[in-house]
């Protein structure tokens, strides 16, 4: 029988800002799908105004594996970094409140990371409620990745190249049948190693492309990011960001994308803030014509 005593195998990290009606079905797949896996669970509430901790079972609050750590100032997803000194277990995983593990999930993660020590950070299959499978994994971003993501780059790529770029940066041939190298994931479902992550989860200067940043990293420290196609997890999706107003979330995605390309592609910066700049006039401009703007 596994006891506090044990060291856990995985430390769960699930981080809430106003989306707390969601909690108690993350916590609940972890204890009931969490198998032979030895683990323990950090739940962070990110100063959040819709309850936060008072919508929590109280079973959970109880048990011993759960660790509750209430922010009193909203600071993002950088919160995620107390979990690396005050979380004990050998590998971290962080699960969105809008996700829930499936069976023997934590156990494939678990598994693949203890075999591939090329591996950073190990995902699964994401899965919509409705079963449908989310693409939600990206090749890294890069300047030119950044410019084919813009409206002109768009058009350049649709009417010219064949979606090549669209079509190479959202794995669009991803078989998720199979392991594979995935570059970017989403932190919904992330196990992660230790010595990839270095001082911190997260930088504190994004309020979005956290993952993005954190997956960039990781491979900057010699490792890989992969998907383990056994781990299964279900995820709304913008179960947060979907509250957000879209003049709020595209200010937060245009400063995000440019703190990234600032910190990686510092040579290419200046000419990507023109870029940048240019594409935010482009969409508002559709926006208010046509009622849409391309995909990014």
């Amino acid at each position: 029988m596994k006891t506090m005593s044990d060291v856990p195998e995985v430390s769960i990290v699930v981080s809430n800002y106003n989306s707390s009606d969601l909690i108690n079905g993350a916590l609940e797949s972890v204890v009931a799908y969490g198998g032979d896996v030895v683990w323990d669970c950090m739940v962070l509430d990110d100063a959040s105004t819709d309850g936060g901790f008072a919508l929590v079972d109280e079973k959970y609050k109880k048990d011993p594996r759960f660790l509750f750590v209430q922010n009193e100032k909203n600071v993002g997803f950088s919160a995620l970094n107390v979990a690396l000194d005050r979380m004990r277990g050998t590998y971290l995983m962080t699960l969105d409140t809008d996700a829930k593990i499936w069976p023997g999930t934590l156990r494939a993660l678990l598994t693949f990371m203890e075999t591939h020590p090329e591996a950073g950070a190990a995902t699964g299959n994401l899965h919509y409620p409705s079963g449908n499978i989310q693409n939600y994994y990206r090749r890294h971003m890069t300047p030119l990745v950044c410019f084919y993501t813009t409206v002109p780059g768009r058009f350049i790529d649709k009417y010219f190249l064949g979606l090549r770029h669209y079509n190479s940066y959202h794995l669009t041939d991803l078989d998720t049948t199979r392991v594979f190298e995935i570059e970017m994931a989403p932190v919904a479902c992330l196990m992660l190693r230790r010595e990839a992550l270095g001082s911190e989860i997260m930088d504190p200067r994004f309020r979005m492309f956290i993952d993005v940043d954190l997956c960039r990293r990781i491979y900057d420290r010699g490792y890989k990011i992969f998907l383990v196609p056994d781990a299964k997890a279900t995820h709304i999706k913008t179960a947060s960001f979907g509250k957000m107003s879209i003049k709020k979330f595209d200010r937060q995605y245009y400063d995000g994308l440019k703190i990234y390309l600032k910190k990686f592609f510092p040579a290419s910066y200046p000419l990507m803030v023109v870029v940048l700049w240019i594409d935010q006039i482009l969409r508002a401009f559709l926006k208010s014509t046509v009622g849409r703007a391309p995909m990014r």
